[in-house]
């Protein structure tokens, strides 16, 4: 608001709410927006209704910005129930376009309604989790740190946009979510020989987490199976789990599940391959040692242009290497 026009107080209703109205008018504007809507909150609860009204009656769209500035106004205001009031509307927008803009208002809906940590606004995102995963709303259930949510953060693991909210939500508990984790990274979908996508990417994303967290040794027996999947991102997980629990006679096994992956790893997973190798290589030195002669052996052209040697020279030299410095160590 200018500074030159008097406070709320002491200003006249009529002129009051004109003002308002125009600001509001202007949080249709990409240009204008962003500042009506701080301008909004300058005008403290006298611009709660009408934000109200601009949010429930105006249309949804593709362009969520206005309305999302709208929400953003309401949560500084400390309009917890309007929050709570738009997020129980339950509209069929069937326009995909105008669906995912909508969307992007109630991640911010959701996250902002998650600085009350009450029982009714905890309840009310369990029940929208269950009707639709999105990733405001994980984000908002992750922040109460109960564990009730932990099977709704553990299924939102199966979804691509939500997954990374999943991960960082689950990441925070501190150790209580390490028992749905080893139940997540072990139950498949199908069957042992076939197995959907979705299901994939939950143990994928779970046996990670498990992979950086503090666990007990004691697991190591639940968790050994990883070190025989055929994906190669669960076994390289599996195997960073390895050298923190696996006892000393099973280390060599990971270091065998690395090698047998590893040429056809994707990029990203061999930087922690090679971390892995490097924290395992008393137990794998042998085994690497006979992976470098037998592909040493192969035509010139094929060496060139093998990754997989080229790594494991690397790996050797400098694990030859008297100055070396440290790499992989047990997370913090």
């Amino acid at each position: 608001m200018d500074e030159r026009e008097p406070a709320a107080e002491s200003t006249p209703e009529w002129y009051l709410n004109s003002e308002i109205q125009l600001r509001i008018e202007r949080l249709n504007s990409l240009v204008e927006g962003e500042q009506a809507r701080m301008e909004l909150v300058g005008f403290g609860a006298a611009a709660i209704e009408p934000l109200k009204e601009f949010l429930f009656s105006g249309r949804p769209s593709g362009i969520f910005q206005p309305r999302q500035w709208a929400v953003e106004a309401l949560g500084t205001l400390g309009a917890k129930d309007v929050l709570l009031e738009y997020l129980r509307r339950d509209e069929r927008i069937p326009d995909p376009v105008v669906q995912h803009g909508e969307e992007a208002v109630r991640n911010t809906a959701a996250r902002l309604i998650a600085r009350w940590k009450t029982d009714d606004v905890f309840e009310l995102l369990v029940e929208l989790a269950h009707k639709r995963i999105l990733p405001g709303i994980i984000t908002a259930l992750g922040s109460f740190r109960r564990k009730e949510a932990l099977p709704i953060l553990e299924r939102a693991l199966e979804d691509d946009v939500a997954r990374p909210a999943a991960e960082e939500a689950l990441a925070g508990f501190g150790g209580e979510e390490i028992e749905i984790l080893v139940s997540a990274v072990r139950r498949k979908r199908m069957n042992e020989d076939q197995e959907v996508p979705s299901s994939r990417r939950r143990r994928r994303s779970a046996a990670e987490l498990l992979s950086n967290s503090r666990i007990e040794p004691g697991l190591w027996p639940q968790l050994r199976f990883l070190l025989e999947e055929d994906d190669s991102e669960l076994v390289i997980h599996g195997a960073k789990i390895a050298t923190l629990l696996a006892p000393d006679t099973e280390k060599t096994n990971a270091v065998a599940s690395i090698l047998r992956v590893l040429p056809d790893s994707p990029w990203y997973l061999k930087e922690e391959a090679t971390q892995c190798l490097e924290a395992l290589y008393l137990w794998g030195e042998l085994l690497i040692d006979n992976q470098i002669t037998w592909r040493s052996e192969e035509p010139p052209l094929k060496r060139t242009s093998d990754d997989t040697l080229l790594m494991l020279l690397r790996l050797r030299a400098h694990m030859q290497d008297p100055d070396r410095p440290k790499g992989f160590s047990r997370p913090s």
